[in-house]
């Protein structure tokens, strides 16, 4: 690039010491240009297709190759509801299985279960965990509503229980469920969870999917729960100080990858110092027509992952936050417009639909409005409708009360029924004693379960066909990392030589893409002229199908004679020489100017 001269004659050397050129040859006028000797060079073109690129790896070549960017290629999106649920039925069944029965008494016993001896650090039974269990497990036969509004309807219902065959079976009715089935069952409570904590985290999809990163594989998941840590004002779905672990790769994990490379080692020319060579991608294959290289991930014979974990679980800390603040049901007490009161349409201040989604109350509310939204159901006892639920021109899961023997017992006012059920679990979290003081004051019943093994609902070799799809939407990406600094390689050329899209060899002008990022581009005028002083440009970046950046000069077969300025603002004559059939080898001859 810096000027030079070199061995070799001058073609127009007429004997004089002139270059023997006249106005006639290109030259400005009457002072014709002084050229020096001229290098001469030789370039070639190969048409060789360059060998696959294959590469064998296990663990810890694939974390050596990848490094960093290990985090930006993802391997999956995993459904977040057989996690959810598996998490879900560990924590129900924690203090025992007997809360399934047709009996007041649910007889919770944490000591049973490892997970159940951990709540409250081995007293668990002052825990929120255990509170939050008994929410969970909260069936018509053993609910506790002493202290909620409810508190008059159970009364009556009792008090007519030969009636009424007793407060659980009227709450069945109501709910259309059986007395020993939860008021919200797992699918209700894992919809509201994937839509409202997983579905809100920057890190998963609105529809609650987890993207897992070959980072997260290559660390057993630790990324993973560093990831789903609270992020902004969300609390986060995973603890962040617990150590999230679950093996993905086995002990004979091996990925296999085969591809086609796009890169080509072409001849160039300094026109300073000769001869060099510089890296650059041939891509024809598209979509994309800058790629590295072309993976096909979808094709087993190219593409293959195994020695993955057959049937991955997970070690993990999931955690739940309540609001500071008891949030009263909105009822006819509060406003008649409640019964409008929904997520898209919420009514008053400081109610169940006016908090963060994250939110535990939220979230309770929400996997009622799931499970109850559509109900109309009509209880009668003792003569008189007790319950009428989307009735009478109401919504659906509408709660209108008309309790026997009103003047001796409170009567709910009108509300959704979900709404109701959020008052009685809220007070429920609260009072492990239901008739004593709360155990936990507002917005200190956090809590956080340690989980261990927990199944993540894919196996591997759903796994291993799983990553295609997203591996090939990164292909691009992936050949980039790989690939992406072939660059480094190249001379400080100033053109080069290659057949364009439409099979003809042209020499290209360099552009800014084909140096290295950290290079500037120094060219004033790139391109290939007629005449000295560069008035009358002879390339164009309009010639060569497929490219429209680079000033391109077809060669053809003879003597072509050019005029060119490098980076350094030197000028120089181009004598290009071709044979007639064959152009894979011409010969460059390159004079510096002298004047």
């Amino acid at each position: 690039m810096s000027a030079c001269g070199g061995p070799g004659t001058d073609p127009g050397d007429g004997g004089d010491g002139e270059t023997g050129l006249t106005a006639e040859d290109g030259t400005a006028g009457e002072h014709p240009a002084e050229f020096g000797p001229e290098s001469e060079l030789t370039l070639r073109i190969s048409d060789e297709v360059p060998p696959e690129l294959t590469l064998q790896m296990g663990r810890d070549e694939v974390a050596e190759l990848f490094g960093d960017v290990a985090n930006d290629i993802v391997l999956l999106q995993i459904d977040s509801t057989p996690l959810l649920t598996n998490t879900l039925d560990t924590v129900k069944f924690a203090c025992g299985s007997d809360w399934q029965l047709d009996n007041e008494d649910p007889n919770h016993d944490c000591s049973l279960t490892e997970l159940g001896q951990s709540f409250g650090d081995g007293n668990w039974q002052t825990s929120p965990e255990f509170s939050m269990v008994r929410i969970l497990t909260m069936t018509p036969a053993n609910s506790v509503v002493t202290g909620t509004s409810l508190e008059g309807v159970e009364g009556a219902a009792d008090f007519f229980a030969m009636f009424t065959g007793g407060f659980s079976e009227m709450m069945a009715e109501s709910l259309k469920i059986a007395v020993t089935d939860e008021f919200l069952d797992t699918d209700a409570v894992v919809s509201s969870l994937r839509h409202n904590l997983i579905g809100t985290h920057p890190e998963a999809t609105p529809a609650g999917l987890i993207s897992v990163t070959l980072a997260d594989a290559l660390t057993d998941m630790a990324t993973l729960g560093a990831r789903l840590g609270p992020v902004g004002d969300h609390p986060g779905i995973l603890v962040p100080d617990y150590p999230t672990y679950g093996p993905v790769l086995g002990p004979d994990f091996e990925m296999k990858v085969a591809a086609s490379s796009n890169l080509r080692v072409l001849d160039g020319v300094d026109l300073g110092a000769g001869k060099d060579y510089i890296s650059v991608i041939a891509d024809v294959t598209g979509p994309s027509f800058d790629d590295e290289a072309e993976f096909d991930f979808n094709d087993p014979a190219k593409f293959s992952l195994t020695g993955l974990t057959p049937n991955p679980t997970l070690d993990l800390r999931f955690a739940i936050y309540e609001h500071h603040g008891f949030i009263p049901a909105c009822s006819t007490d509060v406003s008649e417009a409640c019964v409008g009161n929904k997520p898209g349409t919420p009514v008053g201040d400081g109610l169940v639909w006016t908090l963060d989604r994250w939110d535990l109350e939220y979230m309770v509310g929400y996997a009622g409005l799931g499970k109850y939204e559509t109900l109309m159901s009509v209880v009668t006892k003792v003569w008189t409708d007790v319950v009428r639920v989307g009735m009478d021109g109401n919504p659906g899961g509408w709660a209108v009360f008309d309790v026997p023997g009103g003047s001796w017992f409170d009567e709910p006012p009108s509300q959704f029924v979900w709404e109701l059920i959020n008052e009685v679990a809220q007070h429920n979290l609260h009072h492990l004693d239901p008739e004593g003081p709360p155990t936990f004051a507002e917005g200190d019943a956090n809590v956080a379960f340690t989980l261990e093994q927990v199944p993540v609902g894919i196996t591997g070799p759903e796994a291993a066909d799983g990553v295609r799809p997203f591996l090939q939407a990164q292909a691009s990406d992936i050949a980039g990392y790989l690939l992406g600094n072939y660059k480094a390689n190249s001379g400080p050329v100033d053109f080069y030589y290659r057949r364009a899209e439409d099979g003809n060899p042209y020499l290209f002008w360099v552009t800014p893409a084909d140096l290295h990022d950290d290079l500037p581009y120094a060219w004033d005028r790139p391109g290939f002229y007629a005449d000295p002083d560069l008035t009358q440009k002879l390339s164009s970046v309009d010639v060569g199908i497929g490219d429209s950046t680079h000033e391109k000069l077809a060669v053809t077969a003879g003597e072509t004679v050019v005029y060119a300025e490098d980076d350094d603002g030197v000028r120089y004559r181009v004598r290009i020489v071709a044979p007639a059939g064959d152009l894979s080898e011409i010969s460059v001859n390159v004079a510096p100017r002298m004047d």
